[in-house]
């Protein structure tokens, strides 16, 4: 028994102590559908009640060039939907107009990060950005890294913040095949620089979790909630004082 034991807890620590590399680079002709949700909870001024609004996108990309590190894909919204239907939240329908039908290239970098091109000549990086979430190193269970991450803080995209957040490789599961990462972060934003005399600040915390398939070498899960109290003077309107719960996630839709 005490053999045993003694096995167990070596194994644990070996595995623990593997370094593994987390990567996104799908094969090229690779084709990778995703249901995106979002949701926001807005509660404003002295008010109890709570409007809230969810958006649900369906998208499928095809891998088109596979390089040293990077992954040229062809995006393609195939589905937008608005809940509930009378959502008094316009900002849901203004991105789903904005959404439906469209497509975009993207350039996925081996850490996660993403750079849009909007047309088929436009050169990447002209269109919206999302950072690198991924390390660059090797990493062991238990091991932590920062990155900037940008959230949303409007259904639009018009208003977002930088957020300094940690992430951490808590588990390997299947033979090290899937990794499940956590990660949190302190929201600040200074509205004054959305522009057009808007001034103000946004608070909060941010938390997460995603999984990533190192066989695919995509990320198959993730989910985000983000909680702040914003404090918003508008130009020639009144000030803004609201809540807002903001929980995003991302799955493939594998086998579809």
């Amino acid at each position: 028994m005490i053999v045993l034991l003694v096995g167990c807890a070596m194994a644990a620590s070996t595995a623990a102590a593997q370094r593994v590399s987390l990567r996104i680079a799908p094969p090229e002709g690779d084709t990778l559908r995703m249901q995106m949700n979002q949701r926001f909870d807005v509660q404003s001024g002295e008010s109890a009640d709570v409007i809230s609004g969810e958006m649900r996108v369906w998208t499928h990309a095809i891998v088109m060039h596979r390089l040293r590190g990077f992954t040229d894909l062809v995006s393609v919204t195939d589905s937008v939907r608005v809940f509930p239907e009378g959502s008094t939240l316009t900002p849901l329908r203004e991105a789903q107009r904005a959404l439906e039908g469209r497509t975009v290239r993207l350039r996925v970098d081996d850490n996660g990060g993403i750079m849009v091109g909007s047309g088929p000549d436009a050169p990447f990086g002209v269109g919206t950005a999302m950072p690198s979430m991924l390390p660059e190193q090797p990493v062991s269970v238990g091991e932590s890294w920062t990155r900037d991450l940008s959230i949303p803080l409007s259904a639009t995209g018009s208003s977002t913040a930088s957020v300094r957040t940690r992430f951490r490789l808590d588990s390997l599961t299947n033979h090290g095949a899937v990794a499940y990462i956590s990660f949190r972060g302190a929201v600040t934003h200074d509205h004054a620089q959305d522009g057009g005399g808007t001034t103000g600040r946004t608070t909060g915390t941010l938390a997460g979790s995603m999984e990533v398939d190192r066989r695919l070498m995509w990320i198959t899960d993730s989910e985000m909630t983000v909680n702040v109290i914003s404090n918003v003077q508008p130009v020639g309107r009144p000030a803004v004082h609201s809540r807002i719960r903001i929980t995003q996630s991302l799955r493939a839709l594998v086998g579809n």
